[in-house]
Formats: structure tokens, C-alpha cells, sequence
């Protein structure tokens, strides 16, 4: 399809390239078309794969002539990244990735995890993601419920607001991402943290009339 729109830019964020479950693997999109390299800018970061949010790096890779654009806005209008941040992160790229295969391994656990505890709640229908560390459980059976002593379940939004005030757990809707009837549960917590949390939603989701 962008190859036969030649006037589409692309932009590929491939912040979660490590985060592949089930012997799935990655591609790029600049590796995997080639042809349309001179429009794609590819992103990605250390925030996720080395779990260093607070160090505020991120990378692309384009054109030469976008990234010189980007250079020169970025110059007038932030500052750089501290060198301590940058010797860090290349650190991290360049150094051995062990550290990496094993977290993936326990997102892995973790996922399975999530996914049948979400699964055992009536009213809630997960399929098991490949990628990333969200879980979206379809919660198309809940809407028109009613809370007790509250409003009707009509939207995720709804839903999402109700598991948060009833059982403070904070889901994020599906519409955010346009993916309604869904709810978003992070599985990057600890796995006794993230039993609680699905217990909790299962006690909410239950608590429904």
C-alpha cells in the first residue's frame, strides 16, 4: 500500500523490538522495504528494552537530509541530553544484551500470567499478545451492565473508570488506542503485584449487576 502512495512519509517506532513472545521475530520496516527507505524515519529508544525511562534518550534513523531538519529544530528548541545519559545508552546498545533475553523471558511469564487470570473473568475475552507488555481484554459483554449503586457500563471509558474507583486499578480504555470494546492492563509490574491487580478487576467485573 505505501508503495503506491509515494507521498506518504513513514515513521516507524520500533521502541518494543525486543519485547516478542512465542519465538516471534523483528523486522524493520526500512530492512524489510528497502525501496522506500528515502521516506521512512525509524525511532527507538532505551526507555523500554533497558528499562531506563528516567535517562530521556531517544534515536532516529532516516534520510540524511530529514535528520538534518530534525537536528536543526531540535537545536532551537530543546536542550541536548546530558552526556552521562548518552555514554549510558550507548552503554546499553553496544554492550552484552544477556540482561535483555532474560527480562523478555520473564515479560513472557508475566503474559501468560495476565492473560489467564484475565481470561477466568466472566465478561472478559483476551487474546495473548506477541509483542509489547499490554494486554487487551475484550469487555464487549460488560457494557449495558450496571455498577450498584452507580451508572450504567456503556463505553470502556465507563469501565475503565469504574475498576479504578471501585478497586483502584488503573486500566487504560481501548478507545484511547481505537480498540473499543477494550481495556488496556500493563503486564510490566512484578507477578505478585500483578496477581492483586487481576484479582481486583475480576472483583470489580463481578461486582456488576
Amino acid at each position: 500500500m505505501l508503495r503506491r502512495h509515494p507521498a506518504v512519509a513513514i515513521l516507524s517506532d520500533d521502541i518494543y523490538e525486543h519485547f516478542l513472545y512465542d519465538g516471534a521475530t523483528f523486522a524493520t520496516m526500512a530492512a524489510v522495504a528497502p525501496d522506500i527507505g528515502e521516506r521512512t524515519l525509524t525511532l527507538n529508544g532505551v526507555s523500554k528494552t533497558y528499562g531506563m525511562t528516567g535517562w530521556r534518550i531517544g534515536y532516529a534513523g532516516g534520510p540524511a537530509e530529514l535528520i538534518r531538519a530534525m537536528a536543526r529544530i531540535q537545536f532551537q528548541c530543546t536542550t541536548s541530553p546530558c552526556s552521562v545519559s548518552q555514554a549510558a545508552a550507548v552503554s546499553a546498545i553496544l554492550g552484552p544484551q544477556d540482561e535483555v533475553r532474560t527480562r523478555m523471558a520473564q515479560f513472557e511469564k508475566r503474559r501468560d500470567l495476565v492473560v489467564g487470570m484475565l481470561n477466568e473473568i466472566d465478561g472478559l475475552d483476551c487474546l495473548s499478545p506477541r509483542g509489547s507488555f499490554y494486554a487487551y481484554p475484550n469487555c464487549a459483554a460488560l457494557m449495558g451492565k450496571r455498577a450498584r449503586g452507580g451508572g450504567t457500563i456503556e463505553t470502556d471509558t465507563d469501565l475503565a473508570i469504574y475498576i479504578l474507583e471501585a478497586e483502584r486499578v488503573s486500566v487504560l480504555p481501548g478507545a484511547s488506542s481505537g480498540l473499543s470494546p477494550h481495556i488496556r492492563v500493563s503486564f510490566s509490574n512484578d507477578e505478585d503485584a500483578l496477581r492483586e491487580g487481576c484479582a481486583r478487576i475480576a472483583r470489580a467485573c463481578s461486582a456488576l449487576e
